[in-house]
């Protein structure tokens, strides 16, 4: 898990002329594999505020990435999609998960179907416990922020 998170934190070549960055690449990803969803529902799938997926996506459309565009019926409601760099990003990054999928699996070949279903179960197993982590760390996170922002309304009523 030590290796996985350090490797996370590296910026990398994803086919393109400049590094990206795994908040970069992700955020990419989400917008390739969602055609057209909007700031919020990409900031729901990666976990992040509206506020921080709209800053990473103003600094990704400048680099030519990604394009903004205003919905129809509600102008402030804004839609994202991939420019041809960032569809190039974007396929060269499936790309390379499927390639270190192959990877691992090539490795662990051959396996018995229970050997499978063993290995299925605990992946799931752990996937579930990091999602109810996660869950709970937004959640205390979002009773710190709750609590700050009575904090300073408090203090500015005085």
């Amino acid at each position: 898990m030590n290796k996985l998170s350090e490797s996370e934190k590296l910026p990398r070549n994803y086919g393109i002329e400049e590094l990206m960055t795994p908040s970069d690449i992700h955020l990419i990803q989400a917008i390739g594999a969602n055609p057209e969803y909007n700031i919020r529902a990409i900031s729901d799938i990666l976990g992040i505020t509206p506020g921080a997926a709209s800053q990473q996506v103003t600094k990704l459309a400048k680099r030519g990435l990604v394009t903004k565009n205003r919905g129809v019926k509600n102008e402030k409601e804004v839609f994202l999609t991939l420019t041809p760099l960032g569809e190039e990003a974007f396929q060269h990054h499936e790309t390379l998960h499927e390639e270190i999928y192959q990877r691992i699996i090539s490795r662990i070949e051959p396996l018995e179907t229970k050997e499978i279903q063993t290995m299925k179960r605990v992946l799931l197993a752990m996937e579930s416990v990091y999602e109810e982590r996660l869950c709970e760390v937004r959640r205390e996170l979002a009773q710190h922020n709750a609590r700050n922002e009575a904090d300073e309304c408090m203090g500015d009523s005085s």
